[in-house]
């Protein structure tokens, strides 16, 4: 039996290509902490509250050769009568053409959510180094 310390030369490591970037935000009355992860081919969004870091909500979204006007999406996590993070995902997999993982961990009403996405895209928009694949 090999040694578990025996060290391999037929094995490379690689450097990590995955790309991390924080950032908070203040939409109304509603503090938001983000997450944004790229990886190789598409992004992962963490919204939530930096006093309860809980990913209690997941959905991804992804264009589709069949439905062209509409990213198709899923819920991963959470509860499905919730669909804010899966119509967001749609919504920036639409707009960014790229696959993306949501995680919408806060409570937001339907007149603070529009501004909680228009802050994530302009979010995007100043770190366009994020859309670079």
């Amino acid at each position: 039996m090999a040694n578990v310390t025996e060290k391999r030369s037929d094995v490379e490591l690689l450097p990590c290509s995955f790309k991390f970037h924080d950032f908070t935000a203040k939409v109304s009355d509603v503090n938001i902490n983000c997450q944004i992860i790229k990886m190789e081919d598409c992004l992962y969004l963490w919204i939530g509250d930096s006093a309860n870091r809980i990913m209690g909500d997941l959905s991804f979204a992804l264009a589709s050769n069949l439905e062209r006007q509409q990213p198709i999406a899923t819920k991963i996590m959470g509860s499905v009568a919730d669909a804010t993070s899966m119509n967001m995902a749609k919504r920036l997999s639409m707009k960014f053409g790229k696959p993306i993982y949501v995680s919408f961990n806060i409570t937001a009403d339907n007149i603070v959510l529009p501004g909680i996405e228009r802050r994530i895209q302009e979010e995007f928009k100043t770190h366009a180094d994020l859309l670079s694949f």
